[in-house]
């Protein structure tokens, strides 16, 4: 045997230091935790998609299916039962803002105010007794 064989302990490497060591348990808690956050994306977009297949189409008030109805400048969608419309941020700003074409809604709105506010018109109240 010679003297290089003889010098060698049974196990031909050391232990791993202390640092080592805790590089290697760092990196392992890195991977885990990069892959837990991967399924926990995952597991959001598809209760994401799920959620919007199961209420996209109803009426945030009561449930029902809504109907898309035809307006002048786009579509909206109304309830057929608690009556709702639910319009989308296009038609929405073309009905509202008055540099635009059509101001229909924002001066039915407006006169609305106006007769409030002079008395003209009175707004019920109900009481709960």
């Amino acid at each position: 045997m010679s003297a290089f064989t003889h010098r060698l302990p049974h196990q031909p490497w050391s232990k791993p230091s202390r640092n080592e060591r805790e590089y290697f348990h760092r990196l392992d808690f890195q991977e885990r935790m990069t892959a837990a956050r991967r399924r926990e994306r995952e597991r959001d977009t598809i209760e994401r998609a799920q959620f919007l297949d199961r209420y996209r189409d109803h009426c945030p008030k009561c449930g029902s299916r809504l109907e898309s109805i035809r307006l002048e400048d786009g579509s909206a969608d109304q309830c057929p039962t608690c009556l709702g419309v639910w319009l989308d941020h296009e038609t929405f700003d073309g009905l509202t803002h008055p540099e635009q074409r059509n101001t229909y809604l924002a001066d039915t709105l407006r006169e609305v105010l106006l007769q409030y506010s002079t008395g003209t018109i009175s707004v019920r109240t109900t009481r709960s007794d």
